[in-house]
């Protein structure tokens, strides 16, 4: 999917969150690294890509200030999924009390080559009661070099006291404009001849979800 063949791999390859992006860029630079943080907002609005940037960024060895850098050897590594220290759990999909207590453990052991260890919660609101007990006891004293990113489109299902321990960036939905440029980008990448207008109705229609007006592009 076009989605997925250009998946954004920097910060500024992110649509339409500039400030919240910049302040991810600017923490990464100065150091100042929180053990969670909870990206949420509606889907198709960034919330993965921007985890995953982040988790690159976090053990790139590049001295540039511009983290990702997508060819040093963490890099490398977390582009092949080869990558021992950044984990992507999906949640939803697996019985969430013995897959935290796993990734809990795991969490423990320090990182194999990358400066931190990393685990991407997607659709954290599907964790079940349990599992948050888990997880919270664990963000009583969270381990130096881990750092936990959790990702949701439903904060009013995330128990108070995880939500209150998490740095929290707010995924708005995507302008129109800002749907349309990229899709014309798009278009322009896979020799596409697609009229402005077609591409207005597009991004109209996609409800201010990139990853739907993407998909409705693959499908023309």
């Amino acid at each position: 999917s076009l989605s997925q063949k250009y998946r954004p791999k920097t910060f500024r390859d992110i649509v339409g969150q500039n400030m919240l992006v910049q302040a991810l860029g600017n923490a990464v630079t100065r150091g100042r690294i929180a053990p969670v943080y909870l990206f949420h907002g509606p889907r198709g609005t960034g919330k993965t890509s921007a985890a995953k940037i982040l988790a690159a960024a976090l053990n790139c060895v590049s001295v540039e200030d511009t983290r990702p850098c997508g060819v040093c050897r963490e890099c490398l590594l977390l582009c092949l999924g080869k990558s021992g220290d950044v984990k992507e759990v999906d949640v939803a999909s697996h019985d969430s009390t013995s897959l935290m207590k796993k990734l809990l453990m795991d969490a423990v052991v320090g990182p194999s080559s990358g400066r931190y260890k990393v685990f991407i919660i997607d659709e954290c609101h599907t964790l079940t009661a349990e599992g948050w007990n888990v997880f919270l006891k664990c963000l009583e004293e969270p381990p130096e070099h881990a750092v936990f990113i959790l990702t949701t489109t439903d904060t009013e299902q995330l128990p108070h006291p995880a939500s209150t321990r998490c740095q929290k960036f707010h995924f708005p939905k995507i302008k129109d404009s800002d749907v349309v440029s990229r899709l014309q980008a798009l278009a322009a990448k896979e020799n596409l001849e697609v009229e402005k207008d077609a591409l207005d109705l597009i991004a109209a229609r996609s409800g201010g979800s990139l990853r739907d007006a993407e998909t409705t592009l693959d499908q023309l």
